[in-house]
């Protein structure tokens, strides 16, 4: 009975400190209050409270510090003490004040059953429950294209090692639609992990020609796990795309992504990635040696981000691909570095950026041509600016008050120096993509 009773006082002195962290904020005590009265209980204790439901934990914690060691034996302090230091996810304090509870001699056992009993509870509702989330996509993108067809800067290629000119239908300025939708639907297993699968449909048709129209259904499924400094993203994907006048192919892979935090303003990124590519022959031309082109790609890739200012990110990238294909000439190796600033701007998020890459093929096309072996050096340059569309255009949020449609417009170059004349030449696209969130499950 005695033991109950003395179980019984702490839950009420506890519930007490609880009751002071509820009162309403009309009587907030002042600092200057605590100045004059640093040693009273009660107002200390209701100014610790006060200042915790106003969310200032620093505040809260360096009271009650001061009351601990103007009251070293009372055990419910320290236990308030230690709720603020789970909330403030200070481990290191934390640890130092159990540690330092568990070898006072004056912690009874009975106390030592209580913290642990309050230390769990506090655990486990800080503990989200594992909750399943839903949402679809639907966008639409248009890319204008400057050099659809890939026509040398020359205006020449190589044929069975003789120079001719691209064909005279070939297309340089030319427009490409793409309307699709995807869904996502996932669980979060705990507060540091979730899992997800995403399935989607893409339609993408041109204005002129017919080359790089197709349907594309892919899908993929990821885990994302946050252990400590580290921030993991295994996953698996598949792509299939219908194509109008080329031939198909089913790609799949899997990879993996990690980030881990240095401190406050860098990270380290590395991922690794595999994919397979089999490719049919097109039914109208028996003669097209399509599965040529299947193919195996491995890449493995190390960078760095930096953040300043709170709204600046430079970034790095040293990246190596691997590509093996049933056909030697179809197969390379290929190498890249890659520099980019990122700016958070009060109508998006501008990002620039620049790469370059060269890639040296395992060997010649007799095709093309049986002399010359084949590399290329290629730079990229990328603009792009992205965000919700309502901080573009603010009036918008009438219609769209949880921000759910997004807007991403991206201009990129792609300039190819090459040994052989048919890959030199130079690419533009401008796009504009808008995306329409819908929650599906909250």
């Amino acid at each position: 009975m005695k033991k109950m009773n003395q179980k019984l006082n702490r839950v009420i002195i506890f519930l007490l400190i609880i009751f002071f962290s509820s009162k309403s904020l009309h009587a907030e005590i002042t600092f200057q209050e605590i100045l004059e009265n640093p040693s009273d209980l009660e107002m200390n204790l209701k100014y610790a409270s006060e200042q915790e439901a106003l969310g200032r934990y620093k505040s809260t914690l360096t009271t009650l510090e001061r009351l601990n060691m103007l009251y070293p034996v009372n055990t419910d302090i320290k236990l308030y003490l230690i709720s603020i230091l789970l909330k403030m996810d200070s481990a290191v304090k934390l640890q130092l004040m159990i540690e330092t509870m568990l070898q006072d001699q004056n912690t009874t056992k009975e106390t030592r059953d209580y913290i642990e009993e309050i230390l769990q509870t506090i655990r486990e509702q800080s503990k989200p429950e594992a909750k399943w989330f839903a949402y679809a996509d639907v966008n639409y993108m248009q890319t204008d294209h400057s050099n659809i067809d890939g026509i040398s800067k020359t205006g020449n290629l190589f044929a069975s090692d003789n120079i001719q000119s691209f064909a005279s239908d070939s297309l340089r300025y030319d427009k490409t639609y793409s309307r699709g939708s995807s869904v996502t639907f996932g669980k979060n297993l705990s507060a540091n992990s979730a899992i997800s699968l995403t399935a989607g449909l893409s339609i993408n048709t041109q204005n002129k020609g017919v080359l790089n129209e197709n349907d594309v259904v892919s899908t993929s499924v990821s885990y994302s796990k946050i252990s400590g400094k580290h921030m993991s993203i295994p996953y698996i994907f598949y792509s299939r795309p219908n194509e109008r006048s080329a031939a198909d192919v089913s790609t799949r892979g899997i990879g993996f992504n990690n980030s881990y935090r240095v401190d406050d303003n860098n990270s380290i990124a590395y991922s690794a990635s595999a994919s397979s590519s089999i490719y049919n022959k097109v039914a109208r031309k028996e003669s097209e040696l399509a599965d040529d082109a299947n193919n195996d790609i491995y890449t493995l890739s190390v960078g760095n981000n930096y953040t300043f200012s709170g709204v600046n990110l430079i970034s790095t990238k040293f990246s190596y691909l691997e590509k093996d294909a049933k056909a030697d000439y179809n197969a390379y190796n290929g190498s890249s570095f890659n520099v980019g600033y990122t700016r958070v701007l009060p109508f998006g998020t501008l990002k620039l950026e620049k790469t370059f890459q060269r890639n040296i093929y395992d060997s010649r096309n007799s095709f093309i041509n049986s002399t010359i072996n084949r590399k290329d050096d290629i730079d990229i340059s990328k603009i792009q600016l992205s965000g919700k569309i309502t901080q573009l255009i603010p009036f918008i949020g009438k219609f769209d008050p949880k921000g759910l449609i997004f807007y991403n417009m991206n201009f990129t170059e792609i300039d190819s120096d090459s040994t052989l004349l048919n890959n030199t030449a130079i690419r533009q696209t401008t796009s504009f993509n808008i995306v329409k969130r819908f929650s599906l499950y909250e």
